[in-house]
């Protein structure tokens, strides 16, 4: 007899697998499982489009239902949350033959993909600049930053995602041959914030970001990365400065 574990799984399975038949199911009862898995994915179709809002844009909202679809029949949901969803997406549309006239796509729904996850990230307090300025050089260049976690950083090294973007939210038109281009997300307390940053300081965000040293992460910037921490800072971005446990205090 399969377990109360073993019949959620099977039927989990179902809603993902057209072929896969759940425990139980009987001739009366095998058109209502096709209902429910049709709903689960129009459920998650709706989610993805409210979070993809410029690929929308882009491609129109009957395209999208389109990918989306397909999207969904091929990728498992991985949590109960809808807001969890779509995480996959972007790398989804690079591969994904009918959209390879719109070679930038992808990129752009990473935005959308950071946009999301920030409105979504959960809260933190942030601290004031003055902690860093209050370490020695020797502190300053081992400690780390801990960024809030709504921060996110998506690179594209070929389009111009933030002019793509920007001209979808009343800005100019972009010139797809502007070249690759990063963009920062954050929240501003209920507002998700975007701006477009040189490629180096995206390295040095995705360095802090993963846990870097100041020391390593600035070494990555061309300039004067000093500006981006500032900004970071101002932003109310940073929420803890970490030391290495056998710091000299």
């Amino acid at each position: 007899m399969s377990s109360y574990h073993d019949t959620l799984e099977r039927f989990a399975a179902a809603l993902a697998d057209d072929t896969c038949e759940p425990a139980g199911l009987t001739a009366a009862t095998r058109a209502n499982i096709g209902v429910y898995r049709n709903n689960v994915r129009l459920n998650r179709i709706a989610a993805l489009t409210d979070a993809f809002t410029h690929v929308v844009t882009l491609v129109g909202a009957e395209y999208f239902r389109a990918l989306a679809r397909a999207y969904v029949i091929a990728t498992p949901a991985t949590s109960a949350n809808l807001h969890d969803d779509g995480a996959g997406l972007p790398a989804f549309i690079r591969r994904f033959a009918p959209a390879a006239d719109l070679p930038y796509l992808g990129d752009v729904a990473e935005v959308d993909w950071l946009m999301q996850r920030a409105y979504f990230a959960d809260d933190g307090t942030p601290v004031a600049g003055v902690a860093l300025a209050a370490l020695g050089a020797e502190r300053f260049a081992s400690a780390s930053l801990r960024l809030a976690p709504s921060v996110g950083v998506a690179r594209s090294a070929k389009w111009p995602i933030a002019d793509i973007v920007a001209m979808h939210e009343g800005g100019p038109a972009a010139s797809l041959d502007a070249g690759g281009q990063a963009v920062l997300v954050w929240r501003d307390t209920f507002t998700v914030r975007w701006r477009k940053i040189g490629g180096d300081e995206a390295q040095v965000v995705a360095a802090l970001s993963d846990g870097s040293s100041i020391e390593t992460a600035l070494s990555l910037a061309t300039g004067d990365p000093s500006s981006l921490l500032a900004q970071l800072f101002a932003h109310g971005l940073v929420h803890d400065i970490e030391e290495p446990e056998n710091a000299n205090h």
